[in-house]
């Protein structure tokens, strides 16, 4: 894995908990301890994807174990640790080229019999539950927001698409998602990802570049009506909204022009 993307990601994990590694810690743990062992996990759980893509199918489930009092100190002050580090995971993933089936799901696990200042990344596919022991325990995680409501994808000319998995791949190359017959649209040109219950849009580093709403994006939380033009291709995001009586409300479809 290139040192960039791991020295990109300790980057955000020293900002995403200020000093709390050397406040709690001191030397014997640093951001780069978790980002170089996030990394490796990932890299070294890596399979071949069985759709004969090019590119390695990253592990989604990421359990970061160290002893009780560390997990407590941590957890206190920065609670969303783990959906948060789930984030930063996305993107090295996809900086590093490689494919995610879904969401990677973070627990951060108590296990005495670690030293302190000790912390093991263990990593796999699938997003199995893990069993609880003495010295094992699961994490409390905070309800996740609610996704959008039958999210679409409409595409000039054709039947509405589903938004059904928490990542989507969009481009030419026929392994995307969502496959664009267009010359001008990059071969991976945008991922579209569930973040916090709202769909994200993110460019790939795309050749020609990602337009919303007419205006150039790398990033952009995808609202109902949104249109996305990449090459020579409109598509429109669409999602249900509920009332304020709790009912849904159906917006009628916005074919792209």
């Amino acid at each position: 894995m290139n040192e960039q993307h791991i020295a990109h990601l300790e980057a955000q994990l020293e900002r995403l908990v200020e000093s709390t590694f050397a406040h709690l810690f001191g030397k014997r743990i640093r951001a780069q301890d978790i980002a170089l062992q996030l990394a490796r996990a990932m890299e070294q759980s890596a399979v071949s994807d069985p759709r004969n893509d090019a590119r390695a199918l990253a592990p989604d489930h990421y359990m970061i174990l160290m002893p009780t009092e560390m997990r407590q100190q941590l957890l206190q002050k920065q609670p969303a640790l783990a959906q948060i580090l789930s984030e930063h995971l996305v993107e090295l993933a996809m900086n590093a080229g490689y494919r995610l089936n879904s969401h990677p799901l973070v627990e951060i696990i108590a296990n005495d019999e670690l030293k302190m200042g000790t912390i093991t990344v263990v990593a796999n596919h699938g997003k199995k539950k893990h069993s609880t022991t003495a010295v094992m325990q699961r994490v409390d995680v905070d309800t996740v927001p609610s996704a959008p409501l039958n999210p679409q994808l409409l595409i000039q000319g054709k039947p509405a698409i589903p938004v059904e998995t928490d990542v989507v791949n969009i481009g030419r190359s026929r392994d995307n998602h969502i496959v664009i017959d267009d010359r001008a649209v990059s071969r991976y040109h945008l991922q579209i990802r569930l973040r916090f219950g709202r769909y994200t849009l993110f460019d790939t580093q795309s050749q020609s570049g990602t337009l919303v709403n007419n205006v150039k994006v790398k990033e952009h939380n995808l609202q109902t009506g949104d249109v996305i033009q990449i090459g020579n291709t409109r598509l429109v995001y669409m999602e249900d909204r509920p009332t304020s009586d709790g009912q849904t409300q159906i917006n009628d479809p916005i074919e792209p022009e």
